[in-house]
């Protein structure tokens, strides 16, 4: 047993965990609230939920609010789980975490480039504060885009930023968010390499599936919305993925139809995750996926807390979900449709 991963006692506060959160909440009682009061008070009853809530418990949240609180809800779980680890282990776990960072800084950079005000944005960030990795303070006092990058510099996002225009920042949020995140899965697979040879490839492996979602994802919404060149396209994809290598990326990114790259992914993933994306939408398609694969897999290593910490994303998405359902008066059967968990 490793001595870097206190694995017994993370197996049994995971077991614990996912059965309070998976099978522990009321779905079909959420999925019938009418306002997000309704939905505080039956999360406020749920053991993990109300360390999130007890706090507003008294407060009456908005929609933005609640989504805002949701997005911290895997940042403090993740966070739960660290002192089960030391060394090169906690390491690994920490830079799981980044992704928070990077939504953070996103929305920093989306508010300069509109010229819209800074004021009270903290409130709205979900990264980890005991784990900062960016100049936070340095970023939200940058008067420009131009003056955001130069705060970047020293930190591995720089160097795709730096020759960003304000027009980028306004009109190609996703094609930075895919530059964000090159860096942020170069960071985990490095991480990931210096574990012990099982706790490598298990980690790996899920890393390297979500890598293959986020590709399916981002080559669909580059073919379907940008018209982007394949070069492009090429140029913002992810490298390091399980089923889907090089070669095969470059044939996804040179699909010459929709039709062409559905049948591509099929062959490549052995599933059909497009089989109803007009219903479901692309990022409920692959976040299905990787619900099932998450939920039927069995990890004995490392994998257990990755594999908890990527389900715990998904649910916090799901929940998102039925947040704007009650904000826009969704029928419960249809709002049931779009959730990735299915009871």
């Amino acid at each position: 047993m490793n001595p870097n991963m206190a694995y017994y006692a993370i197996q049994t506060k995971i077991i614990s965990k996912k059965g309070r959160i998976l099978r522990g909440l009321d779905w079909e009682k959420l999925l019938d609230c009418k306002s997000v009061e309704q939905l505080k008070s039956l999360l406020l009853e749920n053991m993990e939920f109300s360390k999130l809530l007890n706090e507003v418990k008294n407060e009456e949240l908005s929609r933005d609010k609640m989504e805002v609180l949701l997005g911290k809800f895997k940042t403090l779980e993740t966070e739960d789980l660290l002192h089960y680890f030391s060394g090169s282990y906690k390491d690994f776990i920490e830079s799981l975490l980044l992704e928070g960072e990077l939504q953070d800084l996103s929305l920093i950079l989306r508010k300069i480039a509109r010229e819209e005000s800074l004021e009270g944005v903290e409130a709205r960030f979900i990264h980890s504060g005991k784990h900062e990795t960016l100049p936070f303070d340095k970023l939200m006092s940058s008067k420009n885009v131009a003056q955001f990058t130069e705060n970047l510099k020293g930190t591995p996002y720089y160097s795709g930023l730096k020759n960003l225009t304000k027009d980028d920042a306004i009109n190609r949020e996703f094609h930075i968010e895919m530059k964000l995140y090159v860096e942020l899965y170069k960071n985990l697979m490095e991480g990931a390499k210096k574990l012990d040879k099982e706790d490598t490839d298990a980690a790996l492996g899920i890393i390297g599936l979500k890598i293959d979602l986020l590709n399916v994802q981002w080559i669909y919404r580059a073919l379907n919305y940008y018209k982007i060149s394949p070069e492009e396209i090429l140029n913002y994809s992810l490298v390091g993925g399980t089923s889907i290598d090089y070669k095969k990326l470059k044939k996804l990114c040179y699909s010459k139809s929709l039709d062409e790259f559905f049948l591509l992914v099929k062959s490549y993933l052995k599933l059909d995750i497009f089989d109803d994306i007009s219903v479901s939408g692309i990022d409920l398609s692959v976040n299905a996926y990787l619900y099932e694969y998450l939920k039927k897999k069995k990890f004995h290593n490392i994998g257990a807390a990755v594999s908890y910490i990527y389900l715990i994303g998904i649910i916090v998405d799901d929940f998102t979900t039925i947040v704007e359902g009650i904000q826009y008066n969704v029928p419960k059967e249809k709002l049931k449709s779009y959730l990735a968990f299915k009871m």
